[in-house]
């Protein structure tokens, strides 16, 4: 009897152990990966999918930088094109643990979706700084995230940061941001943006110091200081972002000391954002755009047509109204409002 229950005994002690080394190397395996250096930042590359946390500040030193994720799309079809293929994209999570990244250099002037994190997608980057960077490119660029599909960036502090726009034949869509370039169902949070200047050549689109082209992306909690600069012909310039078209809302952002110089013949200029709102008819799923709190200081428009205001306007005027026709002659519509139950009452 003692011996069987001995062997009882050590069979549940061994069970028990192994049960508890499982446990641990499963925890083990959930800790995010520690980054420390600037080549372990850049071996994220290797491992798109995995969690990971910065433990200390990293200079880039000025070196080429390849950004972290590229922009593929998933397939052919318009919607698809869209959707970053997952093989390509970051589909981690980066806690910059409040550290900072310094002097980041870009020097891509035909190439897509460029920032720390080319192309992101269903991931989580943010808390930490970056401070000093130059990115020049074409479509999608950004000093932190070129192109942000269904994620979130939070508490990112750009200080010094610089975007330069080259024209190609897609740069009428354009999308430059110093925190997002190009965001699709994404949320920016708590982030700003300081002394960060944006350039355009003529007959391009969509920047603002925050977000460039936000569709269905909201802004919350987010500063923007700094200049966004562009030639003649260009559309959907602002303060915080170019573009919110179909955003849920902004919320609590400011535009301080924020100047916006575009050139002849170009329109939808706003100290918050260039353009925002949705159609009226909810078949096409676009909501209504809601500003709450949103305010803009010291902020100035020179050498553009048209009304100045927090929003420079629909998604669509009158002309295009008349060229294409339905749904595009459909009205577009933003609200503002000054607390959760005005919100409601717009609604």
């Amino acid at each position: 009897m003692k011996k069987f229950l001995s062997i009882v005994l050590t069979t549940v002690m061994v069970f028990s152990l192994g049960a508890f080394a499982f446990a641990e190397e499963a925890a083990e395996a959930k800790k995010p990966i520690e980054i420390s250096t600037a080549k372990e930042l850049a071996e994220i590359a290797n491992d798109l999918t995995a969690d990971y946390v910065l433990t200390a500040d990293i200079d880039l030193e000025g070196k080429e930088w390849l950004p972290i994720g590229t922009y593929a799309p998933s397939g052919e079809s318009e919607e698809e094109q869209e959707i970053p293929h997952p093989d390509y994209a970051f589909t981690g999570t980066f806690d910059g643990n409040n550290h900072t990244i310094y002097n980041l250099v870009i020097n891509q002037p035909e190439g897509w979706a460029l920032g720390l994190f080319g192309c992101i997608a269903d991931a989580s980057v943010g808390n930490f700084a970056l401070t000093a960077a130059t990115v020049d490119g074409t479509v999608m660029c950004a000093d932190v995230v070129g192109y942000s599909y269904n994620s979130t960036v939070y508490d990112v502090q750009l200080v010094a940061g610089s975007v330069t726009a080259h024209a190609s034949e897609m740069s009428g869509e354009g999308m430059y941001g110093g925190i997002v370039g190009a965001g699709m169902n994404s949320l920016i949070t708590g982030c700003s943006a300081t002394y960060t200047n944006i350039k355009l050549p003529d007959g391009t689109a969509n920047a603002g110091i925050i977000g460039g082209g936000l569709e269905l992306t909201s802004v919350v909690d987010c500063t923007a200081s700094g200049t966004v600069t562009a030639g003649s012909n260009c559309y959907g310039i602002g303060g915080i972002s170019g573009c919110g078209f179909g955003a849920k809302e902004f919320t609590n952002c400011k535009a301080e000391n924020v100047a916006l110089t575009v050139g002849e013949n170009s329109f939808w200029v706003g100290s918050i954002t260039g353009y925002a709102g949705g159609f009226e008819d909810p078949a096409f799923g676009t909501p209504v755009t809601v500003f709450t709190s949103c305010t803009a200081e010291n902020v100035t428009i020179t050498r553009v047509t048209g009304a100045e205001d927090l929003v420079g306007g629909g998604f669509f005027n009158e002309e295009v109204a008349a060229a294409y026709g339905a749904p595009f002659d459909a009205p577009t519509i933003y609200v503002f409002a000054e607390s959760a139950e005005a919100e409601e009452a717009a609604a």
